[in-house]
């Protein structure tokens, strides 16, 4: 449930790449040019945007005539949701070395977080272009393209937090129903976990079968969030506790995401079953206790992976398992501590260094306290 993320290797290759066209004269300015776009480049693969900013600023004091620091300040910005700085300096990169294929898919990203569909699908064409063996950019691209197929004559609802699409001036109202929930959503799990997105958060409500057209998403799903929340809905014509558990469970998602791109999967789903209010059933805990006692339990590390994959009743468990662990960290550390492993997580460290550092436990007697607790 996840959108698309560029991996830093690959754009650690491209920024160091880029060097082998620079001037060969050596000086002292080129020479620390290279350890700043270096050292930039290494915290960009740390997952340190703003140490990486301040290191491509500090090169481009001392050389701003080539590809490489403009194109990696870019990729900081745009990590750090600084969109227009990103651009501008994407655009330099581009015209600086034109066959920069990261540079435009980058600029597609950025395009297609502030929902033009059109600009993203061009910049990923360009990139394909230089690179048509991306078979991933490639599913991303016919993927945009079905989107946008399919949403370009839908309405658009915006409210404070949450902009919305839908096709069909007759679904306004569902629009409306579907915003006021989000919007409660905003401020409960707001509340609890200390932490309020700023930026839009973008909304798309489908048939059933553009949903499955759009997201290719499995039957057992009832709605995801890959940056968007997608929402597949029949004829609303009021809130219903099903529709609100959804609703807030997509939101939950999309809350975490803007504070963490790198959570690991049992935890990002625990929080969402946790904040819709999911029970875990008496026949539920009666086979998590037996599982326990015969030590059938599943690693977590097992589940910090995508669910996607997975068939309905390999799902199913899964999201019970990741349930009953966020419940115990939540019972047994508080949420204060549980915001601490995403800040944790959203500083670069790894699931065990964070939860070592904000529960003060180590990942593997975490673990254990959990699973001793179903016994």
């Amino acid at each position: 449930m996840f959108k698309h993320y560029l991996r830093p290797a690959i754009l650690i290759g491209s920024l160091l790449l880029s060097w082998v066209s620079f001037v060969h004269a050596q000086s002292a300015e080129i020479n620390t040019y290279r350890r700043m776009v270096a050292a930039g480049s290494a915290r960009l693969q740390q997952g340190d945007h703003r140490g990486a900013r301040d290191a491509f600023e500090e090169a481009l004091r001392y050389v701003d005539t080539d590809s490489a620091a403009h194109l990696g300040l870019g990729i900081a910005n745009f990590h750090l949701k600084d969109d227009r700085a990103a651009e501008r300096e994407l655009e330099r990169a581009i015209k600086l070395k034109p066959r920069d294929k990261t540079a435009y898919q980058v600029l597609g990203d950025l395009a297609y977080r502030r929902d033009d569909l059109g600009a993203a699908v061009a910049n990923w064409e360009k990139a394909l272009e230089i690179d048509p063996s991306d078979a991933a950019l490639n599913s991303r691209l016919e993927r945009t393209r079905r989107e946008h197929r399919t949403e370009k004559d839908f309405n658009r609802d915006v409210t404070s937090h949450f902009s919305i699409k839908y096709e069909g001036r007759e679904k306004i109202e569902a629009g409306r129903i579907v915003l006021r929930i989000l919007e409660d959503a905003y401020g409960e799990v707001g509340r609890a976990l200390s932490y309020y997105p700023d930026q839009e958060i973008a909304v798309i409500l489908y048939t059933n079968q553009q949903f499955q057209e759009v997201t290719d998403a499995p039957g057992w799903s009832g709605g995801i969030y890959d940056g968007k929340i997608r929402i597949p809905i029949g004829g609303i014509e009021q809130e219903t506790p099903g529709l609100r558990k959804l609703l807030v469970h997509e939101y939950t998602h999309a809350a975490v995401r803007t504070i963490t791109r790198r959570v690991p999967t049992w935890l990002n789903e625990g929080l969402a079953q946790y904040f819709e209010g999911r029970e875990i059933g008496s026949r539920q805990k009666e086979m998590l206790r037996q599982h326990a006692q015969a030590g059938k339990l599943p690693d977590l590390a097992a589940l910090e992976g995508s669910f996607m994959g997975l068939n309905g009743p390999q799902a199913a468990y899964a999201y019970l398992v990741s349930l009953s662990v966020v419940r115990h960290m939540a019972d047994h550390f508080g949420m204060y501590r549980i915001k601490m492993v995403l800040e944790d997580l959203s500083n670069g460290a790894d699931t065990a260094t964070s939860i070592d550092n904000a529960l003060l436990v180590s990942y593997a007697d975490f673990e254990r306290s959990w699973r001793r607790s179903l016994e």
